[in-house]
């Protein structure tokens, strides 16, 4: 198993992976569109692959010293054998200079998938991250800011935050701390 950047060879696999990974509303652009942020060297995408099969795929956005990881997907049939993890902590180690963040679904103990949203911090807090004592508020959805580093620098995060509005065509987030 490898980890390589994206190759258009891997195409069809990836967007399958994409497009049954995330709902309709999470899937901010096509495919196509994030792939040509990535040729402006302000985003990059890294695939999982064993010999010519993509197990996984990681995207984010680079500003400055910060990333926003938008994407970390596992084909179906791959989850839950430690491919998530190894794709992120190889991922959180090449660039363990940065700020590294990621949003969740906010930890709801009310929403219909709430044991959902409690393992999946459990695996991003597991492989490295940190909860945050800050939300990020966007449109009708709630999100969990997970940081890189225990301490939270907001400023930084809305620095980060307007530039990814900006890209992706989207209204900047309210940041609230909780």
């Amino acid at each position: 198993m490898r980890i390589v950047k994206f190759n258009n060879k891997y195409y069809k696999q990836v967007n399958e992976i994409y497009n049954t990974s995330f709902p309709k509303e999470e899937r901010y652009s096509s495919l196509n569109k994030l792939i040509s942020y990535t040729k402006k060297d302000c985003a990059e995408l890294y695939c999982l692959i064993d010999c010519k099969t993509v197990y996984g795929f990681i995207y984010a956005i680079k500003y400055e010293n910060m990333i926003f990881i938008l994407y970390l997907a596992i084909n179906n049939i791959k989850r839950s054998c430690g491919n998530g993890s190894y794709l992120l902590r190889w991922y959180l180690e090449k660039y363990s200079d940065k700020s590294i963040y990621l949003n969740i679904d906010k930890i709801n103990e009310n929403a219909i998938d709430y044991n959902i949203r409690k393992q999946r911090l459990k695996f991003y807090e597991k492989n490295g991250l940190y909860l945050t004592h800050y939300l990020s508020c966007e449109k009708d959805n709630i999100f969990n800011i997970l940081s890189t580093k225990q301490k939270f620098n907001v400023k930084e995060y809305k620095l980060l935050d307007k530039f990814i509005a900006e890209l992706l065509n989207e209204p900047i987030s309210e940041i609230r701390k909780i």
